[in-house]
């Protein structure tokens, strides 16, 4: 029978005390790969949001470059005016009175003009001037009596004036002239109205112009 040396049990028994540390330090999860957690392997790596980015405040050094017209707030337009146009000085205007006339009579000339001389329409225009005012307002009427037969003047007129006035040649009838009036004046109820229209025919009868109907 061999008998094992008495220095050959401390020898074993310190031997496997250093396998057994060393088996430790295998097992360490820093060291040891196996002893990792799966979840830690396969984690995607973590993503740092960047910094937010602070706007700058306006100071000294920041000054605001935008042009005037780039800014989105704007002031309300000015609310549009009506304009009046003046109205031409040859051009009549209701109301005028006297002073409107002589606006009418070049209106009145210039879109129906006399084919009549200056002398015999200016003589023409003022008889039936004259001739109207009796008919309207019932004034010497004794003037033309073949004229005024039978004629009765139921409402007679007042304020009554002739604003303009031009004779023409009716037809072909060297001797027949046809007067067209414009005039203003008040009826029996008081209304007043101008730009009223009317006519008056003459005839020439041995060298004098009368009223005919």
């Amino acid at each position: 029978m061999t008998r094992t040396p008495s220095y050959g049990r401390p020898l074993l028994l310190g031997l496997a005390l250093l396998l057994a540390g060393t088996a430790v330090l295998l097992r360490d999860p820093d060291t040891d790969p196996a002893a990792r957690p799966q979840n830690a392997a396969r984690s995607a790596p973590t993503q740092t949001a960047p910094p937010a980015t602070r706007a700058p405040v306006a100071g000294p050094d920041h000054a605001d470059t935008t042009p005037a017209g780039d800014h989105t707030t704007s002031t309300p337009a000015p609310r549009e005016t009506a304009t009046l146009r003046p109205v031409p000085s040859d051009q009549p205007v209701s109301g005028d009175g006297p002073a409107g006339d002589y606006a009418i009579q070049r209106l009145l000339d210039r879109t129906t003009p006399t084919d009549l001389a200056p002398t015999t329409a200016r003589h023409l225009t003022r008889l039936a001037t004259r001739v109207w005012l009796a008919e309207t307002t019932g004034a010497d009427r004794a003037a033309w009596p073949s004229y005024f037969t039978g004629t009765d003047l139921r409402a007679p007129y007042h304020d009554v004036r002739v604003q303009a006035a031009v004779a023409l040649q009716e037809g072909r009838q060297p001797g027949r002239v046809e007067v067209r009036l414009v005039w203003a004046g008040a009826d029996a109820a008081g209304e007043f109205r101008d730009g009223r229209t009317a006519r008056v025919l003459l005839e020439r009868h041995r060298n004098e112009w009368k009223p005919v109907r």
